[in-house]
């Protein structure tokens, strides 16, 4: 289920459709979980089609070899329900046009189980390993999409980003090769390991979660927030894999492996709840993450400032709220061209950044 960011999303938590699905799929953290539980618990009319829409998938899943999308189940029950025409009777037996008033945003239990039969046709997904060819999950710049693959592994996929699940995927051969950005959490198998193959890089896991984050230089970066993962350069031939614990953060960038234990925290993985947490952070890094999630080619040209690194936060924020921070923080002059912002030190005339 994509999820578009945009900046009135941190105001505006009753409308997130998106976190919610997530939950109803098992997909969410233990944070949006508790945050979604929360919200459905004040708006019961809500919670109903929620409930509604699980416990068909649930029966259409027990009762065939499919796994349902819960996700898009509920999306696509939705937009049925806004999409379809409005009537209403008038004391006089007349029927007011579609534009009519709806006094019950869901027009009562029996229309939204109507919806919810209708639109089950078709939103299976393939179980078992037996697809014949690879299975693609694309974002567009700005969105985030929630994948629940065939042996129970879930991936976050961030805005910009592309997932190919190689062909006959759960049947002897989990793999999946990554551009952009993810977090994946997958169910350990021991013989049967799942491999992430992202520019020359092999993330094999041990059973846990972990994201990979690549950006403008080549550069792919493993935080490993539970259990274990080996990361192997497969350009280096017979170089041994180097094991990232939970906590462990493995950079491969040239050639080579650099390694910072127990350095990362749940801000690496706020990207998957729509914040974007930097923490010296080297600027390729957030040039990447600028192109994905807001259209923008950042360029800096100055060597000095190519070296500074970045800690800021942002949720929310529209382009120009995050390209005027960045600025201030690494005390740099923004050029704007149409998508192009380019940054450089800070002319004679400009305010010294503190």
């Amino acid at each position: 289920m994509s999820e578009e960011i945009r900046p009135s999303a941190a105001s505006a938590p009753e409308t997130d459709w998106d976190a919610i699905s997530r939950s109803v799929a098992g997909e969410s953290d233990a944070v949006e979980s508790a945050a979604v539980s929360q919200w459905l618990a004040a708006h019961p009319e809500d919670a109903a089609l929620v409930a509604l829409v699980k416990a068909r998938a649930d029966q259409a899943e027990s009762r065939s070899a499919v796994s349902v999308d819960t996700e898009r189940a509920l999306a696509a029950v939705r937009s049925r329900i806004t999409a379809t025409p409005s009537l209403t009777v008038t004391r006089g037996g007349a029927v007011k046009s579609a534009s009519a008033t709806v006094t019950r945003r869901w027009r009562g239990p029996a229309f939204a189980a109507a919806a919810v039969l209708a639109v089950m046709v078709g939103i299976a997904q393939w179980r078992g390993g037996n697809a014949t060819s690879p299975q693609v999950y694309a974002t567009q710049v700005g969105q985030r999409d929630s994948v629940k693959l065939p042996d129970g592994s879930t991936v976050v996929l961030a805005p910009g980003s592309r997932l190919t699940v190689a062909s006959g995927f759960n049947a002897g051969n989990r793999e999946v090769a990554l551009e952009g950005a993810a977090y994946f959490d997958v169910k350990h198998d021991g013989a049967h390991p799942f491999v992430v193959h992202s520019r020359g890089a092999e993330i094999r896991d041990i059973g846990t979660a972990f994201s990979v984050n690549t950006d403008v230089n080549g550069r792919v970066a493993v935080a490993v927030t539970h259990g274990i993962v080996a990361l192997r350069d497969t350009a280096a031939g017979s170089a041994a894999p180097v094991e990232l614990r939970a906590g462990d953060r493995g950079v491969l960038q040239a050639g080579s492996v650099a390694v910072a234990r127990g350095t990362v925290t749940d801000e690496d993985m706020a990207w998957t709840r729509g914040q974007l947490a930097y923490r010296d952070a080297p600027l390729a890094e957030v040039q990447a993450d600028l192109r994905r999630w807001y259209g923008i080619e950042l360029q800096v040209t100055d060597a000095v400032l190519a070296q500074r690194t970045l800690t800021a936060s942002f949720r929310g924020d529209s382009a120009a709220q995050v390209v005027q921070v960045i600025a201030l923080a690494l005390g740099a002059d923004v050029v704007q061209r149409g998508d192009t912002i380019l940054l450089q030190p800070q002319g004679p005339g400009s305010t010294p950044n503190p």
